[in-house]
């Protein structure tokens, strides 16, 4: 009885040490496929949508809250346009230059959108 017991047990660790080897190495390789980049490039930021969180206009600089990769970034804005943006504004990003942000309100985007709609 005791060498049945014995013998179970080995085979019950074996298969659990086998098992557990398997899910570790399963795992590992599951990781290396995974690209992980949290690097913020240009091409990521432009044409997203934020939100005004430090008011400007055109002769100043402002801050804009915006979601890239699932984080919330503050970025440093400007813009061409000649109004003013409030806190809360809603803004479409259309270009990068270093470290800033040029933007435009999204009012400005759907009024363009329309515009090329009816010309067509």
């Amino acid at each position: 009885m005791n060498s049945l017991i014995i013998i179970i047990t080995i085979i019950s660790i074996t298969i659990g040490i086998f098992i557990g080897a398997l899910i570790v190495w399963f795992i590992y390789f599951w990781r290396r496929r995974e690209i992980v980049d949290s690097l913020v490039k240009p091409e990521d930021v432009i044409g997203l949508s934020g939100t005004v969180e430090i008011p400007f206009d055109t002769n100043s600089k402002g801050k804009v809250r915006v979601n890239i990769k699932g984080s919330i970034v503050d970025l440093v804005s400007l813009t061409d346009e000649s109004r003013q943006f409030e806190q809360g504004d809603r803004i479409f990003i259309i270009q990068v230059k270093g470290n800033k942000v040029w933007v435009v309100g999204e009012d400005s985007i759907s009024q363009y959108n329309h515009w090329i709609i009816n010309n067509e």
